[in-house]
């Protein structure tokens, strides 16, 4: 299960931060950069912001899910909610996943908002991930915070540490499913980075 090491919350401190960008000063001058060319002056500053923003999961609360109240007897049916775009990182090399997320619930006695899933599945996403473990958790998280009968979650991610280094595949889809409960529905999820 993904944990989210006790730092709900918690913003990074000043101190914090510089000691981030000294270590990425440090690793540019491993790597043999030169740091006073102009286009890597404020490189170390602004690798700490992206990193803090694909993390940010990590720090912030889980969205609030707000539920409207269903107005007819009858159960709904299943829903879905196909190709939600994330980014996460890859816990082993901290490159980049690009993620395509499918979900379907069946809702309880009332339904969340849209936007609300959406912004729920993002949030759990920007973290350091093995797209395995975060399926799994992710399908916990989503029959916790949805109040589902049952759910389906589908993930298709483009692991850049494969995508660029190593094997260098670039043709590469990681596909990975969970399900809670007994829901049989078909998710579809495309290729994160397929051309249109």
């Amino acid at each position: 299960m993904l944990i989210n090491r006790s730092r709900v919350g918690v913003m990074l401190k000043k101190e914090g931060v510089e000691k981030a960008e000294a270590a990425v000063t440090s690793l540019l001058i491993h790597l043999g950069e030169d740091l006073s060319r102009p286009g890597v002056t404020n490189t170390p500053k602004r690798f700490v912001k992206a990193m803090e923003e694909l993390t940010r999961g990590l720090r912030e609360p889980a969205p609030e899910v707000v539920f409207f109240p269903l107005e007819y007897e009858a159960d709904p049916g299943p829903v879905v909610i196909e190709n939600i775009r994330a980014v996460s990182l890859c816990e082993h090399h901290l490159l980049p996943i690009v993620l395509n997320i499918s979900v379907a619930y069946q809702p309880g006695d009332a339904v969340p908002g849209l936007s609300k899933v959406i912004r729920l599945v993002k949030w759990a996403a920007a973290r350091p991930i093995m797209q395995e473990r975060f399926t799994e958790w992710l399908a916990d998280l989503l029959m916790d915070k949805l109040k589902a009968k049952a759910v389906k979650v589908k993930v298709c991610g483009v692991h850049m540490c494969s995508f660029i280094r190593g094997v260098k595949d670039e043709h590469h889809t990681m596909i990975t499913e969970a399900r809670r409960g007994d829901l049989d529905v078909r998710l579809d999820c495309k290729r994160p980075l397929a051309c249109r």
